[in-house]
């Protein structure tokens, strides 16, 4: 290494140009009796650590000693509270490969470090991440950062002790705000409170979510040039405020824009890849922080929507391969035969019935056309026939056939009646339109069951009310007014249904019902595996956006395809009841627009349940000036996850709706589908 000494303080400055890399960064140094170079080498250490960047290579550094008059060794922190007494040490500029110098103070025996500040050696802005669990954003690689207790705010500058003529930058967490809550309406208040006015030409959209604009405002002796920056992004507000003199502001403005074009919430943020759940799926083979993998999943077979498009696979192995190839076609009502070796579902888009053989993995057949939407299909006992329903020219008449389980000749069973006035899809907010693709309108199908007897289950009104049709005198008997949506048991000897108030459990061997209260009114509902437990979702409101005005009119009419816009965020939770007991457990909760689709595994290892998200991104992109059909992963589409009976986190599988598990305890081997005969649960 070249040494060359300088004379100047007490103590001497000495300026060492590293020509061997490793040579300074070894502690042997040590060894050879050199006590400035052990603590040399414990600062440089200290400093790579703070820095959290152990890989930076050591280019020059110089020293000097010093003294201090007390603890802070000439670097105090405002706020702060010091020993006083004098303390004797060293002064350290290290230069590293990322071209930044940084000044660090030590004690004498390098048992005290403290980080004073750094200037870049290079003439271009470079710039690193700084991500926390508040938010990420891009930083100058030269700057430092100082956040206060909670992260809450965290100044990024050269050094602590803010100056006049340096540049910085400061980021506030506001947290939860309400849903009025604007980009723009977050820069007036701040500039209200600064005393300043925006530049007239200064507003404008900054990233997907936030607003920005520019100001100046005296510093001492100088004007300084803010630009300054609002995000509302999962219902959470931040503030940046980037800042230099006004003469250098020419080389800051465009790494100022950089990084607020790149700003986004932390790891601890709710993001729609995550439902906004705060679930998050774990990499395969690897848990979350270290923690051990989460259990394998079981080879049970299933069908669910991915992409639009019908797929049949096995819960470990998803999504499986594909059955159909048209993904602007809405499908709907995926129902297994009792005996898991055919599913039927509905091309709501043509109103066509098809079904498929699920073991042979043959194209569907077409069974039917011109469909009611509005009624599953229904598969016979014996999982020979299906049944469908068919409009009539009288609305609230609908009439019942049934065909082969892969078509042919349909026989008519019967006519029903549907009183009541049926709902029609109304809403504006696009979670409401997903939710109601997912679950039914308003949230719930009608009801068609086929029983044991040739007795159907039939929903006996639109808005409620489910009776028994026996096809031998074509006479329905009522079950009750207020019993709306429901599942039947996997036995086929008790229909679970739920009403405003709670849950009832329909018993077709003793034709007694048995009702369970619960605490929010049940939406989705299935049955466990066992037949003793079952499972619903709940969703309370929280949250309610309109959009509205006639300045943005044709802009959200081309967004959402309607105007205004009412977006609503509920409180969701999955709760699993024993229907021996009562006894209810919360089992999972989250936030979004709804639980779509509950079903459990027919070996009892868990449940799958689809979610929702809200709307609120969407608004909050579109309040921000910028276009949501440009931020595809924004929109609402379902979200496939998993909890498992001994776990305590659910997992996201997949974005994938309609979750169907064909009533089957194993998998039949790869190769030998054709010929096995599936394990009936």
């Amino acid at each position: 290494m070249v040494v060359r000494w300088h004379k100047g303080m007490r103590w001497g400055l000495i300026v060492i140009v590293v020509a061997a890399l490793g040579a300074a960064l070894l502690p042997g140094a040590s060894a050879q009796g050199n006590e400035v170079e052990r603590v040399r080498f414990l600062a440089q250490q200290w400093l790579m650590g703070k820095l959290g960047k152990p890989g930076l290579i050591l280019i020059e550094y110089t020293f000097s000693g010093a003294s201090w008059p007390d603890s802070s060794l000439g670097c105090p922190v405002e706020g702060e509270s010091y020993t006083e007494g004098t303390v004797h040490g060293y002064s350290w500029s290290f230069l590293f490969d990322n071209m930044v110098r940084y000044e660090v103070h030590s004690s004498l025996d390098g048992t005290q470090h403290v980080l004073c500040s750094s200037i870049s050696a290079s003439p271009d802005v470079q710039l690193t991440t700084y991500a926390t669990t508040s938010f990420t954003l891009p930083i100058p690689e030269a700057w430092l950062w100082f956040p206060n207790a909670d992260l809450t705010e965290v100044l990024f500058a050269p050094q602590q002790q803010l100056a006049c003529d340096q540049p910085g930058a400061r980021v506030t967490v506001l947290g939860r705000v309400a849903s009025g809550v604007t980009p723009d309406s977050l820069l007036d208040d701040q500039l209200a409170a600064a005393g300043v006015e925006d530049q007239p030409t200064g507003r404008a959209t900054v990233g997907s979510f936030g607003r920005t604009t520019l100001y100046q405002k005296d510093c001492g002796n100088l004007t300084q040039q803010f630009r300054l920056g609002a995000f509302v992004q999962y219902g959470s507000a931040y503030l940046v405020e980037q800042w230099a003199p006004q003469g250098e502001y020419a080389r800051w403005a465009d790494p100022f824009l950089t990084m607020l074009e790149q700003f986004g919430p932390g790891d601890s943020a709710l993001d729609p890849a995550a439902i906004n759940t705060g679930d998050t799926a774990a990499e395969a083979g690897e848990g979350a922080d270290g923690e051990a993998a989460p259990p394998p999943l079981a080879a049970l077979p299933l069908a669910h929507l991915f992409v639009n498009d019908l797929f049949l696979g096995t819960l470990d192995s998803l999504p499986g391969r594909s059955v159909t190839n048209a993904p602007t076609v809405e499908r709907r009502h995926l129902t297994f035969s009792p005996d898991g070796l055919y599913l039927a579902f509905i091309d709501v888009t043509d109103a066509k019935l098809r079904t498929l053989h699920a073991i042979e993995g043959r194209s569907p057949r077409l069974v039917s056309e011109a469909v009611d939407v509005r009624f599953p299909p229904a598969w016979s006992p014996d999982s020979q026939r299906v049944a469908f329903a068919l409009p009539t020219d009288d609305p609230a008449t609908v009439e019942l056939h049934a065909a082969p389980a892969l078509g042919g000749e349909a026989q008519r069973l019967g006519a029903l009646s549907l009183a009541g006035d049926c709902p029609t899809e109304t809403v504006s907010d696009p979670a409401s339109r997903a939710y109601s693709t997912e679950a039914g309108l308003p949230g719930r199908d009608q009801v068609l069951v086929w029983l044991p007897g040739d007795l159907f289950l039939v929903s006996t009104r639109c808005d409620g009310g489910i009776g028994v049709l026996s096809l031998a005198d074509g006479s329905i008997t009522e079950l009750g007014g207020d019993l709306l949506s429901g599942a039947i048991s996997p036995d086929l000897g008790r229909f679970l249904a739920r009403t405003a108030g709670g849950l009832a459990v329909l018993d077709f061997t003793t034709w007694q019902r048995t009702d369970w209260a619960t605490e929010q009114p049940p939406q989705q509902i299935a049955w466990g595996a066992d037949g003793q437990r079952a499972y619903y979702a709940t969703a309370e409101s929280i949250d309610s956006v309109t959009l509205e005005g006639e300045a943005n009119a044709e802009r959200g009419e081309a967004v959402f395809g309607a105007w205004p816009v009412t977006v609503e965020v509920y409180d969701l939770a999955l709760v699993r009841i024993d229907l021996t007991s009562g006894e209810q457990q919360v089992i999972w909760e989250g936030r979004g627009r709804g639980i779509g689709r509950i079903t459990a595994a027919p070996d009892g290892s868990g449940v799958l349940f689809s979610v929702i998200p809200d709307s609120l991104p969407l608004v909050e992109v579109f309040q921000a000036g910028a276009d949501p059909r440009a931020r595809h992963e924004l929109w609402p589409v379902p979200a496939l996850y998993w909890l498992g009976a001994s776990e305590s986190e659910a997992r996201l599988l997949a974005y994938a709706g309609q979750p169907a598990f064909a009533p089957v305890t194993v998998a039949p081997p790869a190769g030998e589908a054709a010929t096995e005969e599936a394990n009936v649960g």
